[in-house]
């Protein structure tokens, strides 16, 4: 399927580096030997296993802006092979659409993959992310314990600091 070396190149790479320990951490699952043991795990063959039964690890916006990295450097390697390949434009849509939409679980990590996987930006976007960042901030100064409004300005940062040099001048 693809065509050329250098797109395989980049796939064994990619593969070889998400199979190594040090990247279980960054898909939140640092507490195993084998990845695989955690993915391919089911109740019929391990009873003990049960959704509540293992601790599970919160997984860092600065580990999603790194794993999104890696998958944007797959999907565009992919892309140079399949010249008609709308992948990347779905991808931004629908980050687009969950960053600018108010849900305490997906809106943080929606902003940080809009950021990280965004060809192009535009002021009425960026005047949308501030608006958030102000949301943010407003609950903050209500109640500073406020976990997810803490996420939610890392967040906006993040996808800030992403945005601000696709800006025109």
């Amino acid at each position: 399927i693809f065509s050329t070396e250098e797109t395989k190149q980049v796939l064994r790479l990619s593969l070889t580096e998400f199979s190594l320990p040090k990247f279980y951490l960054l898909f939140g699952i640092s507490k195993v030997k084998s990845a695989a043991v955690i993915a391919f795990r089911s109740s019929y063959r391990d009873r003990s296993f049960s959704p509540g039964s293992y601790e599970r690890e919160t997984f860092a916006l600065t580990s999603l802006e790194t794993v999104t990295e890696a998958l944007l450097e797959i999907m565009e390697a992919c892309m140079r092979d399949i010249p008609t390949c709308k992948w990347l434009d779905q991808w931004t849509e629908l980050a687009q659409k969950f960053a600018f939409q108010y849900n305490p679980s997906l809106q943080p990590r929606a902003l940080v993959v809009f950021g990280c996987i965004s060809k192009r930006v535009s002021h009425g976007q960026i005047k949308q992310i501030i608006r958030i960042l102000s949301k943010g901030l407003e609950s903050c100064l209500k109640g500073p314990d406020n976990y997810n409004s803490q996420v939610l300005i890392e967040a906006t940062v993040i996808a800030l600091t992403k945005l601000q040099p696709l800006l025109n001048k």
